[in-house]
């Protein structure tokens, strides 16, 4: 009979239980430095004089049991023991390993990262087995790499045996692409280049001499990947530096472009063509001693299905890169596509990708435009301008509403006051009731941001009539537009402060040249049309990479774009960036006058307001004219700006 209390299964539990006792040594000394390093305290144990074997792996089954059910901080600190405990143990040393990897994986899943780092080195530095190996490999570079360790982080693979097999070899490309030569130097100082892995590593490196102009060194250790056993990628780097008999920087490059020439968008991909067209023969005309370079134009006929084959064809003929193609879903399809993950591509015209792949760019999204030219335009108004007393007059359902988030953001970071946000609808003709809203808010500034100069041409006179005519007005780019400045009158439009990431306007700019050399070279007006002047910077920056990488390979001019270089092209100053698949505009904030924009004075801006505000309303009856008058001389005698 069982006694109350005691079963089998309960018998069964107390013999595991002493099991696990057996299992633990006594070497807690050990075991507590260990389970210190983390923070965590060691799990006590009984001290036995031998050890169970059967013990030791029901003692890791407890600690496997306790990370299984979330009870992290008990799993590191049982692992940390135990491998302690293990370590020195032959008979041991498999259940001592992972007993480590259960102590990372719950410091990982404690958000420890560098806790968990520790334990993973410590284990690979102990040679576990192949499949322990490959996941601890796993997890290490995914922390280091998550927490900005990049070269730890190639380290690990490249002293890891196998260890390129584990991550694969484009996440290695991916890591090496992320560190700089100095970041560089030490790890093909320490690993030479015999190995697949070791010569990506050597390859980027060679990569960034060039970029640096150090072509001797670049050779030399080019000509040392190719004694070992790179891959493809890396064999076609090394065997272009060793080949190039004079300075890096000359030879033929071979640009291509995928565009709609026929089909629903061949009027659009025509005029793309021309300016790609006109950059290449820029190029030539202003880098005589450059590379010559060949373009390569395929027609995917207004058809996103007809990308792949296209991608595929152009890497065949050896494209350093390729501009377009136009439709988003056919430039998702492209990076998709292509063999090379470093073959750069870059699209005039397609929408912005939430998770980019590496050196794919786009030149277009107006809504990442439009956003960085309303942060910009609210940090000026408060810390050049200086004036805290804020407004927003928003058009509903034309796509600004990132923009005023980004506007409104800014100002309340930077400590300015929004004294009032009205929106208003663009499809009636009349904003009376929302402007006079705004006027009775009493601001300094009001930002009246439209989506395109008829917006522009429908909300800029309101303004005046309706009682923001002593305000700062400050507008989006849609505002230096030509077709608004041609039509508005001048007080709907002088003293208005906008932010320009294209300024399509004033004289002797790039675009002015452009358009100079655009109608010269087609025959034909351009007008406002910015599709061409697209395309032309997006074969720009193929360009200006291909001089600053001096070497026709894509991985050398994806390098040098990941540096983040200022292009001037005609659409703006342009900076790509690593990581991010739009090229961002710097934005120029100008004032116009006499319907063009100059540049943004202050102390001109401030005179013109305090002016305004000193004069008789431009609607007062004549009757006040003489208060108006009184007021004005006052504020004349306190010579400063009425801040509301």
């Amino acid at each position: 009979m069982v006694r109350q209390g005691s079963s089998p299964f309960h018998e069964r539990r107390r013999t595991a239980t002493r099991r696990v006792a057996l299992g633990c040594s006594a070497v807690l000394v050990a075991a507590a430095g260990c389970a210190l390093i983390g923070g965590n305290p060691p799990i006590e144990t009984a001290a036995p004089s031998t050890v169970d074997p059967e013990g030791a792996v029901a003692a890791l089954r407890v600690a496997e049991s306790d990370y299984e059910q979330g009870r992290f901080v008990q799993a590191a600190a049982r692992g940390d023991s135990l491998d302690a405990a293990w370590r020195e143990i032959e008979s041991l040393r498999a259940l001592a390993d992972r007993a480590l990897s259960v102590a990372g994986r719950a410091f990982e899943a404690q958000r420890l990262p560098g806790a968990a780092a520790d334990r993973y080195g410590m284990l690979l530095a102990r040679a576990p087995a192949p499949s322990l190996e490959t996941a601890t490999l796993e997890r290490l570079v995914r922390i280091l790499s998550d927490t900005n360790r990049e070269p730890e982080a190639v380290a690990a693979v490249l002293s890891t045996p196998g260890g390129i097999e584990a991550v694969g070899a484009e996440d290695l490309r991916r890591l090496t692409s992320a560190l700089t030569v100095r970041e560089l130097r030490p790890l093909t100082e320490i690993f030479p280049p015999e190995t697949a892995a070791a010569a990506i590593v050597h390859a980027q490196f060679v990569r960034l001499l060039v970029i640096e102009r150090e072509g001797a060194e670049a050779r030399r250790l080019a000509a040392r990947i190719l004694e070992g056993q790179p891959a493809e990628p890396e064999r076609v780097t090394a065997e272009m530096i060793v080949r190039a008999e004079t300075d890096l920087g000359s030879g033929d490059a071979r640009i291509g472009a995928i565009l709609p020439l026929t089909g629903d968008l061949a009027e659009v991909g025509q005029v793309l063509r021309e300016g790609i067209e006109l950059a290449v023969e820029r190029y030539g005309a202003e880098r005589p001693a450059g590379f010559d370079v060949e373009l390569i134009v395929l027609d995917d006929e207004s058809n996103p299905e007809n990308t792949v084959g296209l991608v595929r064809s152009l890497e065949e003929r050896d494209v350093i890169a390729i501009v377009g193609p136009l439709r988003s879903e056919s430039f998702a399809a492209a990076v998709r596509a292509r063999r090379n993950p470093r073959l750069p591509i870059i699209s005039p015209t397609a929408t912005e990708v939430l998770n980019p792949a590496p050196a794919t760019y786009t030149l277009y999204d107006t809504d990442t435009r439009a956003s960085d030219v309303a942060e910009e335009l609210a940090r000026w108004t408060l810390e050049v301008l200086r004036l805290r007393r804020v407004a927003v007059l928003e058009p509903d359902g034309v796509g600004l509403g990132g923009a005023v988030t980004a506007f409104t953001r800014t100002i309340r970071e930077h400590g300015g006051l929004l004294v009032g946000h009205e929106r208003y609808d663009p499809g009636l003709t009349t904003f009376q009731g929302p402007i006079e809203a705004i006027a009775a808010s009493e601001p300094d500034v009001v930002f009246a941001p439209a989506a395109s100069a008829s917006g522009v041409l429908a909300v800029a006179p309101q303004l005046f009539y309706y009682g923001l005519y002593d305000v700062i007005v400050i507008g989006s780019e849609a505002w230096a537009e030509p077709a608004a400045l041609r039509r508005l009158e001048r007080f709907a439009t002088d003293h208005r402060v906008v932010g320009l990431a294209t300024d399509r306007v004033s004289r002797d700019t790039p675009w002015r040249r452009f358009v100079a050399d655009y109608e010269r070279r087609y025959r034909k007006t351009l007008r406002d049309n910015i599709m061409p002047a697209l395309a032309h910077d997006a074969t720009l920056l193929v360009l200006t990479a291909l001089d600053g990488a001096r070497l026709p390979i894509p991985a050398a001019l994806a390098a040098y774009l990941e540096l983040g270089p200022e292009v001037e092209g005609v659409t703006g100053r342009l900076r790509p960036e690593a990581g991010r698949s739009v090229v961002r505009r710097s934005t120029e904030v100008r004032m116009l006058v006499d319907g063009s924009p100059v540049e943004a004075e202050r102390e001109e801006l401030l005179a013109w307001l305090a002016e305004v505000r000193a004069a008789p309303s431009p609607f007062a009856p004549r009757d006040s004219v003489r208060v108006d008058t009184l007021r004005a001389e006052a504020l004349r005698g306190v010579g400063t700006v009425s801040i509301r």
